[in-house]
Formats: C-alpha cells, structure tokens, sequence
C-alpha cells in the first residue's frame, strides 16, 4: 500500500507544488470536491466526466453503472487521469494519472457507500438513490478502483503570502466588481 504523497510529485507550470501532508488532506474523504476522470472512448477520442470518489489508503475509489458507456471504454483501455481541484481561489489542483482495477460492486465491503451522503448530505442523498436506484439493481454497479503512478498539480495557496491570500478569498465575497481589484 503506497499513500497518495509517497509517489513523486510533480509541480505543474512552474507553480508550487503540495507538500505531502497537505496533499493527503486535499484528497481526504472528508472533503466535498467533485473530481474529473479522463479516459479514452472507444473510437479513441478522449472524454471526460465528473464523477464522486473517495480515498482510502493511497487508492481512489469510484463506481459506475455496469454495461454503461463509460463502462465499456475501461474494459477496453483501463488508462485514465483523475483531476481534483478547488473551486475558489487561490486554486489548487492535483492531477492523477494510472489504470483503473474494475470489479463487481459487492455491497458487504463497499469503499464508495456513503458517498451520496458525503456529497448531498442525508435527506438530498435520500432522493438520489430513490432516483438511481432501479438502474443500479438492474444494471448492477462495478467499483473503479484507482491507484496512481503519477501525480502532478499545484497549491497557488503557496504563492501569495498570507496577507494577500486572505485579500483573494475576501474579494470572492465583496460587493463590489471583482474587476476593481
């Protein structure tokens, strides 16, 4: 088992990149971010979808409807890029990349329960798998299952000093144009 801040880093553009500890946190379960998967059609163009994850231990771990689309293409070409970012600035971004482990979602020891929860809290997560919950007993769910041997990004928040970071998060919320300042 190799944590997330055990394989190389590889800072993006010149920026700065995260320090172990804080990578780790910024890819916790804890947090909320909607993270990005990459991954190959199968007439060999790229695509890409939003998709919930949790980690555990170094593995990203993810599912997605058994004969879906998306499905299909990683049983071609299991190679993906996952991105995970902050929405707000001063922006941070990790960018995973590696091949995905497929297997059938056994419900007894499943790492993504609870993820509706996490990402809606309780009465929305509710309503989802009301939604959701036909298509994945007829279709059945397969676990994605995400160990990366590359991780590239940046943490802007290392930039600007504490001052000016606290000043680009303030201005978020003045109101007034952004434009101004």
């Amino acid at each position: 088992m190799t944590l997330i801040s055990e394989v190389p880093f590889q800072p993006v553009g010149g920026q700065p990149g995260f320090d172990p500890a804080q990578l780790e946190r910024f890819v916790h379960r804890a947090r909320r971010r909607v993270a990005v998967l990459a991954y190959l059609r199968g007439d060999g163009r790229p695509h890409q979808v939003p998709i919930w994850y949790t980690y555990q231990a170094g593995t990203f771990w993810m599912s997605t409807v058994t004969g879906s689309p998306k499905h299909r293409a990683l049983l071609r070409d299991p190679r993906v890029s996952l991105t995970i970012q902050d929405e707000a600035p001063p922006y941070r971004a990790v960018i995973l990349e590696g091949v995905v482990e497929l297997s059938p979602l056994e419900h007894a020891d499943d790492p993504t329960a609870g993820v509706a929860v996490r990402y809606f809290g309780r009465v929305a997560a509710n309503e989802y798998d009301k939604l959701t919950a036909e298509l994945y007993a007829t279709s059945g769910l397969t676990l994605m299952a995400l160990t990366p041997t590359a991780v590239r990004g940046f943490d802007n928040r290392k930039a600007l000093s504490k001052p000016v970071h606290a000043f680009v998060r303030l201005r978020e919320r003045l109101p007034i144009p952004r434009t101004w300042l």
